[in-house]
């Protein structure tokens, strides 16, 4: 929120410490090595516990994040003083619609973090269903984050968000790095032949040669929690930087998403495939 309004809605990739960009302080030292174990290694075998682990790991960070988030509207509320009353008035009702969203999130993320946690301690992985992909290189960005499905990567409208009512599908995405290959993991409990499911199928379909391409564009729409290799991004052409910051607003007040920039985009990657895919 800082960067949405020092940029006027228009936030840019900044520089930061790798250290500083892979810690996830959800977790204290001793559990998180013992939580985790199985994935910390130096390669990754692409499994359904595996990915599970993936999965538990990326709805912890999004539970601790959007706990953060809500402590942060607070002072996020002060932040307009001494700015003119009609900025201010902006910026209050602004930060009332993302308060309202972060609360509604963190209704969605408690219950998708409780039925981690008792499939973590149960053992039980029968409702859990993932998608794996292994490219041939390393690609130069890494995430981790979960969201409500809300479009396939043809286009297509697999959610209506907006009803506070509603419990809607979730997704887990990991975008990581092993044994000089980049790795991608789907990951969701529940149905699997709901939003979730049509997401991963989606992805799969597309032709392996553009799959890194799809996955940038969905990383871009989907999550703020994404880190980039400076050089890779400084060499972009301008029109593509401001294609991906533009659908970094996607899902805002400023900007609706739609499934229009999952389904197509600039070249980005060009030469990756994928070397190996697991689901299950």
């Amino acid at each position: 929120m800082k960067d949405m309004i020092e940029t006027q809605g228009r936030p840019q990739p900044r520089d930061i410490g790798v250290n500083q960009a892979s810690i996830f302080p959800g977790f204290c030292s001793k559990h998180d090595t013992s939580l985790f174990k199985a994935i910390e290694g130096k390669s990754l075998a692409l499994t359904k516990e595996n990915a599970f682990l993936l999965a538990f790991r990326a709805i912890a960070y999004e539970r601790f994040a959007k706990e953060a988030q809500l402590r942060s509207t607070e002072i996020q509320r002060e932040s307009d003083r001494g700015h003119p009353f009609w900025k201010q008035a902006i910026v209050q009702s602004h930060l009332a619609t993302f308060r309202a969203g972060i609360e509604i999130g963190m209704r969605d993320i408690d219950r998708w973090n409780g039925l981690f946690d008792a499939r973590f301690i149960s053992g039980m992985r029968d409702d859990f269903h993932f998608a794996a992909f292994r490219f041939d290189q390393v690609l130069p960005i890494v995430a981790c984050a979960a969201f409500h499905p809300e479009f396939d990567m043809d286009g297509k409208r697999l959610q209506k968000l907006g009803r506070d009512a509603s419990d809607f599908e979730h997704m887990s995405l990991t975008v990581t790095v092993f044994a000089g290959q980049t790795i991608a993991v789907f990951g969701w409990t529940g149905a699997d032949d709901g939003a979730s499911r049509a997401l991963a199928d989606s992805f799969t379909r597309v032709d392996d040669v553009q799959k890194a391409d799809a996955l940038v564009r969905l990383l871009f729409a989907q999550t703020d929690n994404l880190f980039l290799r400076p050089s890779w991004w400084r060499a972009l052409p301008d029109s593509t930087k401001r294609t991906l910051s533009a659908m970094v607003l996607s899902g805002t007040t400023l900007q609706p998403r739609s499934g229009a920039q999952l389904a197509s985009g600039p070249i980005i990657l060009s030469g990756v495939t994928v070397a190996e895919a697991a689901s299950g």
